[in-house]
């Protein structure tokens, strides 16, 4: 029997939720049944010696300003004569199903490649309204465009999670058929690789917090390192590892500087394998301003670790409003009434603990993928 022929398109490998669920995704497919090309449209990124040797690896674009000029020539114009002719010299075959797996202007991509797709599939990691780096762009003329061009002539549209499908549905109207379908993560993986030694000593003494994620405004690590004062005051003995690369980086720094919290707050950087600092943390916290689905709260949670997390979409959806995890608002205030009712009360860690493995449950890593299945197979 012949083989499903499927292509992927990513942005790029860099550090991200989305990148590291399609790394799980290529890890646990089944090879006998589709034959699997990865587009990844810039040539950067940490994940590549991570791609499964089945997966036949296609770049489009090595210079980011290339890239760059071309997108926004698409996307302010709707000129793409010579982006078109190059995305066709450099993914020349043919496939049953094209997938995006992280929704922007890249899912274009599987329209430019014209009749060489069969099946056109969308990846929705995001959601559209709360997050304004896309609610900016996502009106007017170019959001009709959007709609007639790219979302009305899919044949499928997957969302990560409930809260992402209804913003999404909240500012495009098409008739595409939609599905939700929860990350990869891939359990086994991530209980193994937490059991690795780190060189890092963590003080039993004092309660070790967690975050986990690139450093953009959207994250909320200002409002994080804010809280961290409040509870430096309050004379709580923690400590907060923030987990992360970001171009944010030097402004955090500054602000956890002036602030004095350099014994209490520390930017730790990207770590390939950031699980055993989950492990040995005692709380995780995320303070997000905007989520579609956040992998690393998923994550925490396969590892038992109690969270705290802001009320925003997907974070919102994990913890149940508050049933599986600590939920606070967006301000520095709401986190550190979050964080310090967690810090002092150990019953209560347990409890979450316990939540929080029972959440995971949702995470079955074979039915997700047969969900998968469903939607690629052709």
């Amino acid at each position: 029997m012949a083989r499903i022929k499927i292509l992927f398109i990513i942005p790029s490998l860099e550090e991200g939720g989305a990148e590291r669920v399609l790394v799980n995704l290529l890890g646990k497919l089944d090879y006998n049944r589709y034959e699997v090309d990865l587009c990844v449209v810039e040539n950067r990124g940490i994940f590549f010696n991570q791609i499964p040797e089945q997966v036949k690896l296609i770049t489009v674009f090595d210079s980011s300003l290339v890239c760059k000029i071309l997108v926004n020539f698409h996307i302010r114009f709707n000129i793409n004569r010579l982006y078109k002719w190059i995305v066709n010299r450099r993914i020349p075959g043919n496939y049953h199903v094209g997938i995006s797996f992280l929704d922007s202007s890249f899912t274009d991509i599987l329209f430019f490649l014209d009749n060489k797709i069969s099946k056109r599939i969308a990846w929705v990691h995001s959601s559209y309204q709360t997050y304004h780096n896309f609610g900016k762009f996502y009106q007017g003329a170019y959001k009709d465009r959007i709609i007639q061009n790219r979302y009305s002539k899919l044949d499928h549209i997957v969302f990560v999670s409930n809260d992402s499908r209804q913003e999404f549905e909240g500012i495009f109207t098409c008739k595409t058929l939609k599905s939700v379908i929860y990350n990869v993560l891939d359990t086994e993986k991530i209980c193994k690789l937490s059991d690795y030694p780190i060189d890092e000593k963590f003080d039993d003494s004092i309660i070790n917090i967690i975050a986990l994620g690139v450093l953009l405004p959207v994250k909320g690590y200002d409002l994080l390192i804010n809280a961290a004062l409040l509870l430096k005051n309050d004379d709580l003995k923690f400590k907060i590892r923030i987990l992360g690369n970001g171009y944010l980086e030097h402004e955090l720094l500054s602000q956890i500087e002036s602030l004095d919290l350099e014994d209490f707050v520390e930017l730790k950087g990207f770590h390939i394998n950031p699980y055993p600092f989950l492990k040995q943390s005692d709380i995780f916290v995320m303070t997000s301003l905007s989520e579609g689905l956040p992998t690393a709260l998923g994550e925490a949670m396969i590892l038992g670790l109690p969270v705290v997390v802001t009320d925003c979409s997907g974070c919102r959806e994990l913890v149940a409003e508050g049933q599986y995890g600590m939920m606070t608002n967006k301000t520095a205030e709401g986190i550190y009434h979050g964080l310090r009712t967690m810090i002092n009360n150990s019953e209560l860690r347990e409890f979450y603990k316990q939540k929080s493995r029972e959440r995971a449950e949702v995470f079955d890593d074979d039915a997700i993928m047969e969900k998968i299945y469903s939607v690629m197979d052709y």
